[in-house]
């Protein structure tokens, strides 16, 4: 990775608008990237992951370098659940990334979620 990536592009010229405020903001840094690979939705793959699959990909993408992951919606099946408790028991979460979860806003749902997050530091 780019040690500084925010040199790699010029920033796009501001533009004067006296009634708006972001147009003539001009970024001067990266953006946050947060890789949603491991997202829901494997249920619907023909073949979905497994929880080692899910793992491998998940230390690919610490190893690129995301500080930013969403590990999946644990709610949804057992593997997903399993994957977010496997990450947690066994210390594999940098002190360094973020993780983030997706559920639905049904109290069921987030209850199983909470579950699946307890003892992650962030």
């Amino acid at each position: 990775m780019i040690s500084q990536p925010q040199t790699k592009y010029r920033p796009f010229p501001s533009i004067p608008m006296a009634q708006r405020l972001w147009p003539s903001r001009t970024l001067s840094q990266a953006p946050i990237w947060c890789s949603v690979d491991l997202r829901d939705g494997n249920q619907a793959l023909a073949v979905p992951m497994n929880v080692e699959q899910k793992m491998e990909l998940f230390q690919t993408l610490v190893n690129t370098g995301f500080k930013q992951i969403e590990v999946g919606f644990p709610s949804a099946s057992n593997t997903e659940y399993e994957f977010n408790r496997r990450l947690i028991e066994e210390g594999l979460i940098p002190e360094d990334v973020t993780i983030q979860v997706l559920v639905q806003a049904r109290e069921d749902l987030i209850e199983r979620t909470v579950e699946s997050l307890v003892g992650a530091k962030r």
